[in-house]
């Protein structure tokens, strides 16, 4: 029976910092920068689309756990809304802020990258180190 190897609690707290980066971390070059792609396209559209509060933990606190998976950079867009967007005047939020269903669907989408993040941190806790899409693909071309 093969021994259980021991979680990757680096890879996966790298994975948290910055989505991509814990599969990278082991060599998982490939699978890492689609994680990263994935996850800023996102975010990023979150934001063009539901406007900077779409990332809002004093309105949407629920919605902002789902979020926070995505990392710092949540976090950093989080306080970015708090310190200079929560202040404003109501005429001049509106120009920054997304309203009704667009800014749900902004927060819908930020939640998505945070729960995708999610589901990645739990992939590379067992993950082999080295073991990327690549090398495989040139393992099986060999075989023929």
């Amino acid at each position: 029976m093969p021994k259980p190897q021991q979680p990757q609690l680096l890879a996966a707290l790298l994975g948290w910092c910055l989505p991509g980066l814990g599969h990278i971390s082991l060599g998982q070059k490939r699978r890492g920068k689609y994680i990263l792609l994935g996850a800023m396209c996102l975010i990023i559209g979150g934001i063009l689309i539901g406007g900077i509060d779409a990332v809002d933990h004093k309105n949407d606190f629920l919605w902002f756990l789902a979020q926070a998976g995505a990392g710092p950079v949540v976090i950093l867009i989080d306080i970015c809304t708090q310190n200079f967007v929560s202040s404003l005047p109501v005429d001049e939020k509106a120009s920054l802020v997304g309203l009704s269903h667009v800014n749900e669907i902004g927060t819908l989408f930020i939640a998505m990258a945070g729960l995708m993040n999610i589901v990645m941190m739990l992939d590379v806790l067992y993950r082999e180190p080295g073991d990327d899409i690549d090398r495989k693909l040139i393992r099986r071309e060999g075989d023929r």
